[in-house]
């Protein structure tokens, strides 16, 4: 089990970081870019 918290653990973790990361920036995109089409605003 220690072997496994040193060696494997910050790896997973850093995984994990990055796929949570993509997931986010792919929902806040979505949102962003539908409230910004509805809003009728034409200055970014």
């Amino acid at each position: 089990m220690n072997e496994f918290l040193i060696f494997y653990a910050p790896f997973l973790v850093i995984i994990a970081g990055i796929a949570l990361s993509f997931f986010v920036v792919l929902k806040d995109d979505a949102v962003t870019k539908n409230e910004y089409k509805n809003s009728g605003k034409t200055d970014v």
